[in-house]
């Protein structure tokens, strides 16, 4: 088994390059996997679902919340 051994010793940084930098930015998009067309679709529908659904229920609770705090307070 290997053990790493530290000297107490920092390792220096790399000096920062635009270049290198969007070169490897290129490099890293091209590993992407780009979803399709028809899976952006889906995707963008299911979690414009997924708001429309919380912001109704979130409005439903706030409304009958609302109701009760008005009708507690008006005893």
């Amino acid at each position: 088994m290997a053990t790493q051994v530290n000297n107490g010793s920092i390792p220096k940084k790399k000096k920062f390059s635009l270049v290198s930098y969007i070169k490897e930015t290129k490099q890293e998009l091209k590993r992407v996997t780009w979803p399709t067309k028809k899976e952006l679709l889906k995707n963008t529908g299911i979690v414009l679902t997924v708001v429309i659904s919380f912001t109704i229920l979130v409005w439903l609770l706030d409304t009958a919340l609302s109701g009760a705090l008005a009708y507690i307070l008006s005893r």
